[in-house]
């Protein structure tokens, strides 16, 4: 699952995004669309606004796991929010790589080709709590698998712990607790 970017791959690739992003805007603009021009505009914004925040958590594996998973080739697509105050996540960095990292390999394996499969993760960086939430739809297969995970997603570190997980044929939901 790591690659080892360099900065010359690193720049092509984000050179690569934006210049889809704006044939995308200018596309639209041909065709007179200009709605949907403006929203694609506020979706990079948005997007470019979420890897700011994802960076000033000071955690460096985190980041570039989800800055750089959509450019490796995954049966799935990976989105990322980040909520309320920035802070410095450095200690949780290692921990919470190790665990999303086992989690996304598990969730692989259990995926049906069909349709456009997705996960959202949200970072919630609430008073004096800090959530995860891993929020994945799209269709599962050989979902009694599923029922172990708890026990091999066993958080690494003493203060990472699951407060909620579901699933269903369509949907799984994990939620972490840092702290």
């Amino acid at each position: 699952m790591k690659y080892k970017w360099n900065t010359i791959d690193l720049l092509r690739h984000a050179r690569h995004d934006w210049l889809n992003q704006l044939q995308l805007i200018k596309g639209n603009l041909s065709l007179d669309k200009t709605d949907r021009a403006k929203e694609i505009i506020d979706e990079v914004v948005q997007h470019a606004k979420n890897e700011a925040k994802i960076s000033n958590l000071r955690m460096p594996l985190m980041a570039e796991l989800f800055m750089t998973y959509n450019w490796q080739q995954n049966t799935y697509r990976i989105d990322y929010e980040v909520i309320g105050e920035e802070r410095d996540l450095s200690n949780y960095d290692r921990p919470l790589y190790e665990w999303t990292s086992h989690f996304l390999i598990q969730l692989e394996k259990c995926i049906v080709l069909d349709g456009e499969p997705h996960l959202m993760v949200t970072i919630q960086l609430l008073n004096s709590q800090v959530r995860v939430s891993f929020d994945f739809a799209g269709k599962l297969g050989g979902v009694s698998s599923i029922d172990g995970w708890d026990k091999s997603l066993i958080p690494v570190h003493n203060s990472i712990s699951i407060i909620e997980s579901y699933y269903k044929e369509e949907e799984l939901l994990y939620i972490l607790c840092l702290g």
